[in-house]
């Protein structure tokens, strides 16, 4: 039978003991500590992926949607031998005038033509205003030109343009999916290209496809070559950059339309953890977005370009020997 003395029992248990109930709360605390910073550092990369996801998102519609647009409206007045545009030129580049296939003095004279607006460049002031999401509503950009390249071109909705054909562009702002009843509504900006045929416009004035997706605003203006006397009686030429509505108020002969500036309030399409400011300068003018209770957070970002009508060039000449 063994025997154990005390006092080697005592001895097991003076060098067998555990943590202090000290240690154990230190050990607590750090590894509470630790997980909160892992967690705290997790939040923090999952915040800025979803930042930097709506950022990508708004700059691929810049780089893709815009670099898009651009070159089909380089297109405008083409075929019509460089002839300067204005309200009155006949089959000019911009169309800001139309009327029947007898009609004079207008941009585009076709049977089935629609003064209310839809084959116009629209001025703000007739675009629906539940076609934006500032308080000033969205614009209407319509361009043609006749296809003289002796090459198959492609338009705006990818369908190709047989030589010599007439094409009718128009760009402007439609509803998309998943509205909702809300004031702030997830609109597009859409293109929708025809053929104009025995003065007949042919596969116009329809939803067209979308350019770019989750828009707030699009708004164009149109650069104009302006003639100006001076005090000396000498003539000079300004640049003036005006909306529809502005240019449509001079006094006829209006001047020749150069370049047309195109800016779209771009935004996200995933939600993001910051929201973006209310107000944004368009054209070095404020518009703000509209009010709405509990909208979502999206990244916002505002894109302009300024397009030359290399088509419609306007020569001048120089007189050095006036006085």
């Amino acid at each position: 039978m063994s025997h154990i003395t005390p006092r080697l029992i005592s001895h097991d248990i003076r060098h067998q003991r555990g943590f202090t109930l000290i240690e154990l709360m230190i050990s607590l605390v750090l590894g509470l500590l630790i997980s909160a910073a892992v967690i705290q550092v997790f939040i923090t990369s999952q915040r800025v992926d979803r930042i930097q996801t709506a950022g990508s998102e708004i700059q691929d519609k810049a780089v893709f949607g815009l670099q898009t647009i651009e070159p089909q409206i380089r297109l405008a007045n083409l075929g019509n031998d460089g002839v300067a545009i204005n309200d009155t030129t006949a089959m000019g580049g911009v169309i800001l005038t139309v009327g029947k296939e007898d009609a004079t003095n207008v941009n585009a004279a076709v049977k089935n033509g629609d003064t209310s607006g839809n084959f116009v460049t629209r001025t703000v002031a007739t675009s629906p205003a539940t076609l934006s999401n500032t308080d000033i509503p969205s614009e209407q950009l319509t361009i043609q030109y006749v296809n003289t390249t002796g090459k198959e071109l492609f338009d705006c909705e990818g369908v190709n343009i047989e030589p010599n054909a007439h094409v009718i562009t128009r760009y402007f702002v439609t509803t998309g999916t998943g509205t909702g009843n809300g004031t702030r509504r997830n609109l597009n900006l859409n293109c929708d290209a025809g053929r104009i045929k025995d003065k007949t416009a042919e596969n116009f004035t329809d939803n067209g496809q979308t350019i770019i997706e989750n828009i707030d605003q699009f708004n164009i203006r149109l650069g104009v070559q302006q003639s100006v006397v001076t005090a000396s009686g000498k003539v000079s030429y300004e640049y003036a950059d005006m909306t529809v509505a502005q240019y449509m108020a001079l006094t006829d002969p209006k001047p020749p339309i150069v370049n047309i500036r195109i800016a779209v309030l771009a935004r996200s399409t995933a939600n993001s953890p910051e929201a973006s400011a209310e107000k944004f300068i368009i054209f070095g003018e404020e518009q703000t977005l509209k009010t709405q209770g509990n909208a979502p957070k999206y990244l916002r970002r505002v894109y302009e370009s300024n397009i030359l009508l290399r088509n419609a060039r306007v020569m001048r000449i120089i007189d050095n020997s006036a006085p």
